[in-house]
């Protein structure tokens, strides 16, 4: 199921073009990173032994979802028909910080990873099999991220996007909204 980093990546390649989506990929790629190195080194096992620091983690990125939410739902009408004109575009830093703090802030990306490594990393695995894992997992990650921007950054998206904004944005408002309110919502 799409997640809040593939809501994200869709929205910058409609609206901003492949370079900015590219931008917001590479970040998100960075995120899964740190996520790669964090649960090779025992991320899983340092959250079964402080369950608070899984809380701690859920509300943040609940919270955040929860701005993000807030930010496409207030978002004006933008383009060549908007009343205030062509909104300003987004740097491609601002792009590749907003990809790699959506999927920090993503718990579900913590959980797919330390699933990952905890079921086929152990403590006796060879250092290059845990390399090799954590290299697969980048350039699976990065394929993706290029893929959905290149494939939402075409013109018939842009187009897409272009005629149905408000709802689109809306759409991707709710579903991240219900993103932070679940992780908000649900703890065990």
């Amino acid at each position: 199921m799409p997640g809040p980093n593939n809501f994200m990546l869709m929205r910058f390649g409609m609206k901003h073009g492949r370079n900015v989506a590219e931008a917001s990929g590479l970040g998100t790629t960075l995120g899964c990173i740190v996520w790669c190195a964090l649960a090779a080194v025992g991320l899983s096992a340092l959250l079964a032994a402080a369950p608070w620091l899984y809380k701690i983690l859920r509300v943040g990125g609940g919270l955040y979802l929860l701005y993000f939410a807030w930010r496409l739902w207030s978002t004006p009408i933008q383009g060549a028909d908007a009343p205030d004109g062509p909104a300003p575009g987004l740097s491609w830093r601002s792009a590749f910080w907003q990809g790699f703090a959506v999927n920090m802030t993503n718990p579900k990306s913590v959980l797919y990873f330390a699933s990952i490594f905890s079921a086929y990393v152990g403590p006796h695995t060879p250092v290059w099999v845990q390399a090799s894992a954590v290299a697969i997992c980048i350039v699976t990650c990065q394929a993706w991220q290029s893929a959905m921007a290149w494939l939402f950054s075409t013109r018939r998206a842009a187009g897409a996007y272009a005629r149905a904004q408000r709802p689109l944005d809306r759409a991707a408002g709710t579903l991240m909204g219900a993103f932070g309110l679940s992780l908000l919502w649900v703890f065990d």
